[in-house]
């Protein structure tokens, strides 16, 4: 199966609620390469690599989030080519 590449922004309560934690551990469960990183207006972002059906389990994660997140918004861009990610990171 191919792979793919997504930008993804994530907009609502989703600073300071275990976000990242939580996107990083869903990404190593469903096999998804990349990384996860608050921006500087109070979104999270993440860079998620894999095969298309195990990009559509994480981004259904990502819609719900952790507990005490609240997702209102999540915009989905895709990447012309692969960065090959070797696993999925937290940046700070």
């Amino acid at each position: 199966m191919a792979l793919k590449s997504y930008r993804v922004i994530i907009k609502g309560i989703v600073q300071g609620v275990n976000f990242r934690n939580f996107t990083k551990l869903e990404a190593e469960r469903v096999g998804i390469k990349g990384y996860v990183m608050n921006t500087h207006d109070g979104h999270v972002e993440a860079f998620l690599e894999g095969e298309e059906e195990r990009i559509k389990e994480m981004l259904a994660s990502i819609h719900i989030g952790p507990p005490s997140s609240r997702v209102k918004e999540v915009k989905l861009y895709e990447q012309d080519g692969l960065s090959n990610f070797k696993d999925f990171k937290i940046l700070r």
